[in-house]
């Protein structure tokens, strides 16, 4: 049976290769929020907590600073860690009334404080991840993170207790192909609080940003008209693991070609379709839907005028590839 999305591996090695040749500004990973200084298990309940409730942010803005979507997310978090917040405590969160975390994390996310101005959405949903996790912690962990980190053992995989695994039993982090565990993985990894031994296990991290843009690239090959339709629509999809697990296929295949490590690969693509290649697309409305721009921000390039993966991108010049937009789903996983 032919399967009705993989991984193009002649464009996924051209992109591969011209990703190998930029350069991620080295300010982006020296950020307060990966290397602030601060207590450790403080840190660590500000990654987690950050990455557990970071899901379908589309709505997510702060007018007041400019920032939407994770930019805001990370500002929220680190004043949380600044300010002692007992959000980052995980044994007082677990034993706190759900509507009592809601309303602290509504008001957390609104510029002037108050819950009822917010622009956290999904609100229910975020406070039951959160407070899943913290009884976890708390209750196999003694509230600490650092514990679960110290039990997989420097592994991804480890027979039940591998980093992937141990993540796995709470709701927040149960995706089959691990996103949210991955992106927490790579923040743990670039704040110099955790490294593996096994990276040969590590699932590259893909979110929507990412399968919209390599859908565009052109890196996945679709043999289904009916997918295709729905991609380009926008019609709502029962499931998008198909498209999602291609697309992670696909992105091995360029780390390979790169000559980085797979978790590097968000770096570039994640902004590239937060900013070049989102509602609009810089190759062919010659501006971004961000300002600035976050792909600009983050990769060592001077000239903006016009997309870096322009040279080997299909959706440049077809308008069918240019059209496609990330699998409709509603999730929680990314």
């Amino acid at each position: 049976m032919t399967l009705r999305i993989t991984p193009d591996p002649e464009r996924c090695r051209a992109v591969g290769l011209l990703t190998g040749t930029l350069r991620i500004r080295q300010s982006f990973y020296e950020r307060r929020f990966l290397k602030a200084r601060m207590h450790e298990e403080t840190k660590l309940c500000m990654l987690f907590g950050s990455v557990a409730i970071c899901h379908q942010t589309h709505a997510l803005h702060s007018a007041k600073k400019n920032l939407s979507g994770w930019d805001y997310m990370e500002a929220v978090f680190f004043s949380l860690a600044e300010q002692g917040s007992w959000l980052l405590e995980p044994t007082v969160v677990a034993k706190t009334n759900k509507n009592v975390i809601r309303k602290a994390l509504l008001s957390a996310f609104s510029d002037n404080g108050r819950a009822g101005d917010s622009s956290l959405d999904r609100i229910d949903e975020r406070a039951e991840l959160y407070h899943d996790l913290c009884k976890i912690i708390t209750r196999q962990y003694g509230g600490k993170f650092g514990q679960l980190l110290a039990g997989s053992e420097g592994l991804l995989m480890n027979n039940g207790c591998g980093f992937y695994e141990l993540l796995a039993a709470s709701k927040a982090f149960g995706d089959p192909v691990r996103k949210k565990s991955s992106f927490l993985f790579k923040l743990l990894y670039d704040s110099g609080l955790y490294t593996v031994n096994d990276p040969e296990n590590f699932v590259p991290i893909m979110d929507y940003h990412m399968q919209r843009v390599l859908l565009r690239m052109g890196c996945l090959i679709i043999n289904d008209r009916i997918l295709e339709e729905k991609l380009i629509s926008g019609a709502e999809m029962q499931s998008d693991e198909p498209v999602r697990s291609a697309c992670i296929e696909a992105l091995k295949i360029i780390a390979i070609h790169s000559g980085f490590q797979p978790w590097v690969m968000n770096d570039f693509f994640w902004p590239l379709g937060r900013s070049c290649c989102n509602e609009t697309t810089l190759c062919s409305d010659h501006f971004c839907i961000k300002k600035p721009c976050t792909f600009h921000l983050m990769t060592e390039i001077s000239d903006h005028s016009g997309c870096a993966f322009a040279s080997c991108c299909l959706g440049k010049n077809d308008l069918k590839y240019r059209s496609f937009r990330e699998p409709n789903v509603k999730t929680h996983y990314y």
